[in-house]
């Protein structure tokens, strides 16, 4: 249970570091022009597929 626990743990932190990074993406843009306009798009999905596969570890009993 406990290594359940500490496995979603380690996917909320680490999609936290994706939503971190995708700001840093943003206000970058804003600074200097974007090479690829995806990338911001590619890290805020693997951030919120990330929060939703730790809801079902979350919900394990």
């Amino acid at each position: 249970m406990i290594n359940v626990i500490a496995l979603a743990v380690a996917m909320d932190v680490v999609a936290v570091g994706f939503v971190v990074w995708f700001v840093a993406l943003v206000t970058r843009g804003r600074t200097e022009p974007a090479d690829e306009g995806g990338e911001s798009v590619a890290v805020i999905l693997i951030a919120v597929s990330l929060g939703l596969l730790s809801l079902s570890l979350w919900s394990l009993p």
